[in-house]
Formats: structure tokens, sequence, C-alpha cells
């Protein structure tokens, strides 16, 4: 019963609700947690049911778009790294060329007022641990990404926003695997995951991966949803559409469109196959440059009230007086 309602919020969603906020966001969002499930962490392929297209990671830019002509396989552009963040949020990883982490995060669109794109941001959620895979699920690929066709929107007229950063909110890193069929639990071979410990379980041997033999450890079909505005706006989902024309972030890049998240679309659902468990020790430390400035106006003068002494206050303001009858008398 809880589930047909959610299916029918969102529905009702996606025909009168626009931007803004979403009066029904405390109902929906325990409904996408309960539905959602937790799997093994590890390295995972995540496919299109209907188009066939795989997540794929571009270094060019640090894009990540559905896969075209021969991307369109099991290769490591396509291979994510996927570790969990407690209840059942999870984070996707791609490591650059130069071994710098990228996660799949949610960005907003400041015009329309919502999340509008997945996009490859530095991991702020977890900087600390860099995971890569110990094998090559394709060794001698040769897939060519043609960079001209499609390619971001870079032109010198552009106004190019620069030293826009900040520091993102952690749950716009964190994604939730809502089951197609919400009345079964996925089973990956010989492994489940453990919240209890935050790792998995081995009940036999690993699998080997083999993309030729299509050997791996399960798959299943999942709404990728974003955590981001769970609680006050209508879920998001991934949608296999890829962006390279935008203007308000600081790089015009490849991204892919997140859509309304409608169960029961097939447009949204993606063919998650583990090709490997792993266990990862998780990190997290906050880059300085970007915490909040806790520091007193008075810093400047070499006074701040939160850590000075009685004798120091007294010490400024006899000063203080002194100088403003100085000024008065002048």
């Amino acid at each position: 019963m809880k589930f047909l309602f959610l299916c029918f919020i969102l529905f009702i969603g996606t025909v009168w609700a626009g931007e803004g906020t979403y009066p029904l966001a405390h109902i929906v969002g325990p409904q996408i947690i309960e539905n959602s499930t937790h799997i093994p962490t590890g390295y995972y392929t995540f496919r299109h049911v209907e188009t066939g297209q795989y997540l794929q990671f571009i270094d060019f830019d640090n894009q990540v778009v559905p896969t075209q002509g021969p991307n369109s396989t099991v290769f490591n552009g396509t291979l994510w790294t996927v570790k969990w963040h407690g209840d059942k949020n999870y984070s996707i990883h791609h490591l650059n060329k130069v071994k710098y982490d990228k996660c799949i995060s949610t960005r907003w669109d400041h015009y329309r007022g919502m999340d509008d794109a997945a996009v490859m941001w530095q991991c702020e959620i977890d900087n600390v641990t860099r995971n890569e895979p110990d094998f090559d699920i394709y060794p001698h690929f040769k897939g060519v990404y043609n960079a001209s066709s499609p390619r971001p929107l870079q032109k010198r007229w552009m106004k190019r926003y620069v030293n826009t950063y900040e520091a993102i909110r952690l749950d716009k890193q964190q994604w939730l695997f809502m089951r197609a069929d919400p009345s079964t639990t996925p089973e990956f071979t010989n492994v489940q995951f453990d919240p209890s410990t935050g790792e998995n379980r081995m009940s036999g041997s690993m699998v080997e991966p083999d993309r030729d033999k299509w050997q791996h450890s399960g798959s299943h079909y999942f709404y990728i949803v974003s955590a981001a505005h769970l609680w006050n706006m209508i879920p998001r989902c991934i949608y296999p559409t890829a962006m390279y024309v935008f203007d308000f972030t600081a790089n015009n890049t490849g991204v892919t469109k997140l859509d309304y998240c409608v169960w029961g679309n097939r447009s949204l659902l993606w063919e998650a196959t583990l090709w490997k468990p792993a266990s990862f020790p998780l990190g997290y430390i906050p880059d300085s440059r970007f915490l909040p400035d806790n520091t007193s106006s008075f810093a400047w003068i070499g006074l701040d009230p939160q850590s000075a002494t009685s004798s120091t206050l007294i010490w400024w303001a006899v000063l203080l007086t002194f100088s403003l009858i100085v000024w008065v008398l002048h």
C-alpha cells in the first residue's frame, strides 16, 4: 500500500508540480528510502535498459555522459567505484588520468530552481581514499571518443565563471538505488552487504570478472535517485540524455540529465552490474579553504572576544576610550 501511494504521488507530481518546493516531499522522501536497497560496494557498470548505453566517464573536462558507438560496452571508462555512506546512501566514483577522485554529483540549475543534471565534481564526501580497479575489464579496448561531436561548448565570447567553486552539501554526491521491483531484495553471487559494519560478507569464492564470458556477481534494475533535496522537492533520477550547453556553472562540460522519478517508467531504469565486490575504508577530510570562517571580525586587531582574557578586554577598552577622548578634544 505504501509503495502504491508512492507511485501515485510521484505520478501526480510530474503532472502538476513544477519547480520549487514540493508539499508532499515529507511523504515521498521516506518512501524513496524504504523502496531503495543496500547493494554490495565494489565496481559496477550502469547500462540503460532501453538504449543499451552505459554511463561513461570521459577524462576530457571530467564528463559523465551516456556512451556512444564503440564505447557502448563494458570497459574501464564505464566501470565505476561504488561506496556506502550510511543508511541507503552511496557515492559513485571515477579517477581521472592524474588520479584525482571525481564523484557523480547533483547539479543545481540556478535559473529554474531545480536539480537538473548529474555532473562530475571533485569528491567532497570522501576525498581521502582513492580506489581504482585492480583489474582491467577489457584489455586492449580500441573504442575512441570523438571529442569534436558532441563536445562541450567552449567559445571565446561566452561568459566564463572564475573561482566560483564552493564546498557542496554532501547529499549532492549521494545516490539511492530504488528497486524496479520493491517486493524483492536483489541478491548477488556469494556476496551480501552488511550495513552494520559497512563491509561486504562473502559466502563463497568471489566470481572473477570476465566481460567476454559475462562473468560477474550479478545484475539488477534500479532507478538511480539523487539524495539532494529529497525532503523538499520532487525526487530526481538519472535520465540517459547528455547535455553539453549551459552557462551557469564554472565548466561547460558534458553532463547527464536528471528527470522526475516515476516508478514504472523504463526510461529511468538502469541495469547495475557488479563486476567485482570490494570493501572500502572511508575517509573524509574537508578542504580547509572552504570551511566556515569562525574567526571574529575583531581578529585583525589581535582581539578575539571568544578567546580573549578579561585583562586583555579591559586593556583594549581603556585604549579605545582614550582614543575617543583624544579625538573629541582635538
